[in-house]
């Protein structure tokens, strides 16, 4: 009973409380909130930003790299248009095969290096090399490689020009040579640039008179044959002749002012550019195509006299200045030094004289013209 009575009490004052609480509320004004209505918003939260450490130093900082020195500017030394001495230039050379030929060049590329002409210092050493030995310009078989001599060899006069590969894509090769025509380190003969073809004999005549037609009607460029069938370069889209190979010859002495004396009388009025050469041996590389002894310079000797002799209205073109797997050059080697150089010098010396003509050496009259193999002009 004690119990029942306070529930009833706690009971009977809950109510109470109520009727106040509703009491209060009717007296408020209209609109009006009750107080625990009225709160503060809980502010929206913002994304934290994380504070970024300052690292430590524990060394001191890496210096920025250095600019790359610039290379010195090449002596610039005259391109003889007059008599030019120029030589086959080859650029696809990959180090790791320089060696299997028999002779190894004395100055190799850098180290990472992929094919020589990649390497612009190695460029640079050739040039000067060749200017030194009074070769005044080279001959790529390469479109891109002519572009990078002349890029690198044009400040010191030093020229480049092209030799088309009468197996490949003759019209892709002359669209791109003829973008380069106006470029002032161009080979030049009598101011036009001057284009080389090897393997021209392979194509008739009417193929090589429509591609004159096509690229150059106004014939701005002097276009050169190869081989030793002067007939072949009387027809009408060539200027002249200029064999690739001298070295099969047992006689050069005698060879090439024979061949001179066909030219004139097979294609009169038209150019003939002797080649000569140190000798050859391709035998470490493939069967036998090619083997003449070097004779310690004395072959190479022969065959500057021949180029003499055959008093060439021109330019001389050297076969090669790098083949090193056909054992044609002369750029200075580990077994030989510039004993080729050397010799080069002379030569150029004898042929760009104003006294040339009076130095031109009689052939051997009991020599006669000797037959050349058939890839003699290749």
């Amino acid at each position: 009973m004690q119990q029942l009575t306070i529930r009833r009490a706690a009971g009977n004052g809950l109510a109470a409380l109520c009727a106040l609480v509703a009491l209060a509320l009717l007296a408020l004004p209209a609109g009006a909130e009750p107080a625990l209505a009225q709160r503060t918003p809980t502010p929206t939260p913002r994304p934290r930003v994380q504070p970024t450490a300052t690292p430590v130093r524990t060394s001191a900082p890496a210096a920025s790299p250095a600019p790359a020195p610039q290379a010195p500017a090449l002596p610039r030394v005259a391109y003889n248009e007059e008599h030019p001495v120029l030589a086959y230039y080859y650029g696809w050379w990959e180090p790791e095969v320089l060696d299997w030929g028999a002779y190894q060049p004395s100055t190799r590329p850098a180290p990472g290096t992929r094919q020589i002409a990649d390497d612009a210092g190695l460029l640079r050493k050739n040039i000067q090399q060749a200017q030194a030995a009074g070769v005044d310009g080279f001959i790529a078989n390469r479109i891109q490689d002519m572009a990078r001599l002349m890029d690198v060899g044009g400040s010191a006069d030093f020229r480049a020009t092209y030799q088309v590969d009468g197996n490949g894509d003759i019209a892709g090769q002359l669209g791109q040579f003829y973008q380069y025509v106006n470029s002032p380190a161009m080979v030049r003969y009598q101011g036009r640039p001057v284009l080389f073809f090897w393997r021209a004999s392979v194509r008739d005549n009417s193929f090589w008179n429509a591609m004159r037609q096509q690229f150059d009607p106004e014939r701005k460029v002097v276009w050169l044959a190869d081989g030793d069938n002067f007939a072949f370069p009387a027809g009408d889209a060539w200027d002249g002749i200029s064999p690739y190979a001298i070295a099969w010859s047992p006689n050069p002495v005698s060879q090439i002012p024979a061949w001179g004396a066909k030219a004139r009388a097979q294609m009169p009025g038209k150019l003939y550019v002797p080649p000569v050469s140190p000798g050859c041996d391709d035998s470490s590389v493939r069967a036998v195509t090619c083997l003449q002894n070097r004779a310690d310079g004395a072959y190479y000797q022969a065959t500057l006299d021949g180029a003499l002799a055959s008093a060439p209205e021109w330019g001389v073109v050297v076969s090669t200045w790098n083949e090193w797997h056909e054992s044609t050059s002369i750029e200075p080697a580990v077994q030989y030094g510039d004993l080729y150089l050397q010799l080069t010098r002379a030569f150029a010396d004898r042929l760009k004289s104003v006294q040339a003509a009076a130095d031109v050496i009689a052939p051997d009259p009991a020599l006669r013209e000797v037959v050349a193999p058939a890839e003699a002009g290749e």
